[in-house]
């Protein structure tokens, strides 16, 4: 490896992989109930009361018989076995960014939970933009 190698800058990372690396961390997050952790992966917030949000995703984690989010990447059993994709990732229609949903599960199994997100093209990169978790 060469002195100028060190200084090489890494590759951009495409919408997918982007979204992925933001899902992960908030995930990890979640899983651990650092809820307030989860909020500094993401450069703002459009929902306006996060307490009352995560009061929400633990009330209908309860009430479904779990116990906390599972972390990116958890295998998802799915009866009967079928192909699913939990992370859906939109183009927005005038190219300023796009969006990405993905279905949270618990324990390896969907739960009524889906983390919306938001990336809009800047100057300086992508704004990531923390949208909500809707009931799927």
């Amino acid at each position: 490896m060469g002195l100028f190698d060190r200084f090489k800058k890494e590759p951009p990372l495409n919408k997918e992989e982007k979204a992925i690396q933001v899902i992960t961390q908030m995930l990890r997050a979640f899983h651990a109930k650092e809820y307030e952790k989860a909020m500094t992966y993401v450069d703002e917030s459009e929902e306006n009361d996060l307490t009352e949000l995560f009061e929400r995703v633990d009330a209908t984690l309860a009430d479904n018989g779990f116990d906390r989010i599972d972390e990116y990447g958890t295998p998802c059993n799915f009866h009967p076995q079928y192909e699913y994709s939990q992370l859906s990732i939109y183009e927005f229609n005038d190219n300023s960014g796009f969006a990405a949903d993905y279905d949270m599960t618990s324990h390896s199994e969907l739960v009524d939970l889906t983390l919306q997100l938001k990336f809009i093209y800047t100057n300086r990169g992508l704004k990531t933009v923390f949208l909500g978790i809707d009931p799927s």
